[in-house]
């Protein structure tokens, strides 16, 4: 028998089914379908991050939402640029999340679940002195945010 779930899986050579996402956690990108599963898992393996989320965002201009995804730190951890390209380089370059950020702390729900209705209302995040912030260029690689890039991400440009 099979039973609704809202989870998506995928078959493998083997015929094996393997979970991908849940099909409310699925970001819908002007690139196609991006699943917040393998982004929050790639992340969630570095030893610097504590917790991961990936999530929509809505452009200033644009009617498709990017992916971006927020980490909080593990205490006295550092992540560099290096680690998030060498996490997120596991990922298809497709379904990568536009922009990663460090947040002080991730909203849990009342059952512990990450909460990131708050981290989506308050949009993309903007560069600023003393926050960690990276986005992946035209070329496939993660750099720290500018306010050049950050412009042409708000306004969706390819």
């Amino acid at each position: 028998a099979w039973l609704a779930t809202g989870d998506l899986f995928r078959r493998d050579a083997d015929g094996d089914y393997w979970r991908v996402d849940g099909i409310a956690d699925v970001i819908h990108t002007a690139g196609g379908a991006v699943f917040s599963t393998p982004i929050r898992d790639a992340l969630g393996n570095l030893p610097a991050v504590d917790l991961a989320v990936a999530y929509p965002v809505v452009p200033l201009r644009d009617r498709h939402p990017l992916a971006v995804a927020a980490v909080t730190l593990r205490s006295g951890a550092e992540l560099s640029t290096r680690d998030i390209s060498a996490a997120l380089g596991r990922v298809p370059e497709p379904e990568r999340p536009a922009v990663v950020h460090v947040v002080d702390t991730i909203p849990l729900t009342t059952w512990f679940r990450p909460n990131t209705a708050p981290l989506r209302e308050a949009g993309l995040p903007e560069p600023a002195p003393g926050k960690q912030a990276w986005f992946l260029d035209r070329a496939g690689a993660y750099r720290p945010l500018t306010d050049a890039a950050w412009r042409r991400l708000a306004r969706a440009e390819a």
